[in-house]
């Protein structure tokens, strides 16, 4: 496609890869196990969705250090089938990323294992109780520790969440809870700062609910440098980058992109 000389040229960055394994046996922790009966934790039940959002937004709103703009979670269908499509298989592995997307965004997953049936509020605890081993901005706090479940629950703007927990019998750890977090976190480079540190919602002050923020763009960001492109050229102007870098020309009301 031909390109006047003084346009800018059509963004070359991509979305980074995932870099993080986000699988996590319940047997490494030693807490008392909370075992329910497996039917009872069927996301087609609304109460069981929105406990996953509410625990998930709770520990969200109440990251440390605080954040400026960590965006409330909501539930989304399109990444709960993804998620339980992957279930099914009872692969106890992550799939292609190329599998989890949905709609105009790409999905992180997180995986859950383990050999009794529990509660989605203990799952996901278990995936943000590995706050104590990381160190914001740095990384694991001792070599080999696992961090990977905590940045992407606490990733800024993953602001969708789809989850399906499925009985796998032949498996050792037969229970398996998947999660997919959709934009996708754990961006590689980018991993060990999921959010901005700041006071809480201290960009969206007039937009806070509970330490998360509800001003999110409702755009994708498709490449990695349409902040620098559309901050050196026109939107209007270019109107290709409208097509290129939707998020960024399209939300300009101090939405959280």
């Amino acid at each position: 496609m031909p390109r006047a000389t003084n346009a800018p040229l059509r963004p070359t960055g991509t979305m980074m890869p995932l870099v993080v394994l986000c699988i996590l046996f319940f047997s490494q922790y030693g807490a008392v196990p909370i075992i329910v009966p497996y039917e009872t934790q069927s996301t087609d039940n609304a109460t069981n969705r929105q406990i996953i959002v509410d625990v998930h937004n709770r520990w969200r709103g109440n990251v440390t250090p605080t954040a400026m703009n960590m965006l409330k979670m909501e539930w989304n269908d399109e990444a709960a089938k993804k998620a339980e499509i992957w279930a099914r298989t009872c692969n106890q592995f992550h799939n292609p990323a190329s599998q989890r997307n949905i709609t105009n965004f790409s999905c992180g997953q997180n995986l859950f294992m383990a050999s009794y049936s529990t509660t989605w509020e203990a799952a996901v605890t278990a995936w943000f109780d590995e706050i104590k081993d990381f160190d914001f901005g740095k990384g694991p706090k001792t070599f080999g520790a696992l961090i990977g479940h905590y940045t992407q629950g606490a990733w800024y703007n993953s602001r969708m969440v789809g989850c399906y927990e499925f009985e796998c019998p032949n498996a050792e750890y037969r229970y398996y809870y998947v999660c997919h977090y959709c934009p996708a976190g754990n961006i590689e480079g980018k991993q060990f700062t999921p959010y901005k540190i700041g006071p809480t919602c201290g960009d969206c002050p007039k937009s806070c609910e509970n330490g998360v923020c509800t001003n999110y763009c409702p755009h994708p960001i498709n490449y990695d440098n349409c902040q620098e492109l559309t901050t050196k050229y026109s939107c209007s102007k270019y109107p290709e980058l409208q097509d290129d870098c939707p998020a960024h020309c399209r939300c300009t009301n101090n939405e959280i992109i």
